[in-house]
């Protein structure tokens, strides 16, 4: 799986574990619900500080999120 789906998915299932919504994410990233789900999705992108913010939200880590999808992308080479 690539990495970017890869660390998507996990984000999503984190979010989803924690009952929270797409709206409360997109409410706190100042964007529209649309948008975090395309991002979900692997529609749309967000910068490396959204996907902090989202981690903060969801209770993930963003260091452990960001290594895996490291871990992932040397793995592919």
């Amino acid at each position: 799986m690539p990495a970017k789906k890869m660390m998507s998915k996990r984000l999503r299932s984190i979010r989803t574990n924690n009952d929270i919504t797409q709206a409360k994410i997109a409410k706190r990233l100042s964007m529209t619900q649309t948008a975090v789900s395309r991002w979900e999705r692997q529609f749309g992108t967000m910068n490396a500080e959204q996907i902090v913010t989202y981690c903060r939200i969801i209770g993930a880590n963003p260091e452990e999120i960001f290594a895996e999808y490291c871990k992932e992308r040397s793995g592919r080479r």
